[in-house]
């Protein structure tokens, strides 16, 4: 069995129990599932390109980051949370633009991409309206949720555009990183309820799994284009 299979199960495996270790609060077992992932992930990855991406790996490496301020549960955390996780938002619009193609003006597209714009700028405005108790809170994620609506917007658009394997890996990557913020700020600000954690938790680790499955197939579609222009 190759590696890059190996590494794939693996991650499976470790999903699994990080989930089961949250969801019944067995630290231990969460502190090391949690931060395996992430370095299992990366050996799918390298195992399944030919050509490592710096930004892809650079963005992996500050979810570790936030994964690992996460695991600690550190008082008022979010504070500290929100700078690896908004160079990882950062780093992901930089990927989406990097091979973003013309837009492609139909009835369809104008539609909804309105759609898109209309659901994600009520939803910015519903999370930072949560945080109106404390102001500079509420400017730091009002910032944070400005990085997290391009990326909803630019994976849509992709998607809208052009349907492919690679785009639609994206757009289930983006859509997890989006219910996951959205759940974990529900669940420590609004509601401590275990559904909410389960779901953020959920949500963040398999976005991990979509991300690399996006650049993997995006690799796989650009060699697939030049073999053809090259015949």
């Amino acid at each position: 069995m190759k590696i890059d299979r190996i590494a794939l199960i693996g991650y499976l495996i470790l999903c699994v129990v990080a989930i089961f270790a949250n969801f019944f609060e067995l630290y231990g077992l969460k502190l090391f599932s949690k931060s395996m992932l992430i370095p299992v992930l990366f050996f799918y990855y390298i195992g399944n390109v030919k050509k490592v991406d710096f930004l892809s790996c650079t963005y992996l490496f500050f979810n570790f980051i936030g994964d690992s301020i996460g695991i600690f549960d550190f008082k008022d955390e979010i504070q500290y949370l929100i700078i690896p996780f908004f160079i990882c938002n950062i780093l992901l619009i930089f990927i989406m633009l990097k091979r973003i193609e013309k837009f492609r003006p139909t009835v369809f597209n104008l539609i909804s991409m309105l759609i898109v714009s209309l659901f994600l700028g009520y939803l910015w405005h519903t999370v930072v309206d949560i945080f109106k108790f404390s102001e500079g809170l509420q400017v730091k994620i009002a910032i944070y949720g400005i990085a997290l609506f391009l990326i909803s917007f630019l994976a849509s658009y992709k998607i809208i555009n052009k349907v492919t394997t690679s785009n639609l890996y994206l757009l289930l990557c983006a859509f997890c990183v989006l219910i996951s913020d959205v759940f974990y700020i529900l669940y420590n600000f609004q509601a401590k309820l275990l559904i909410f954690d389960s779901i953020h938790f959920s949500c963040q680790i398999f976005s991990y799994l979509f991300f690399v499955n996006s650049i993997i197939n995006r690799e796989k579609l650009s060699y697939i284009i030049n073999d053809n222009s090259h015949n």
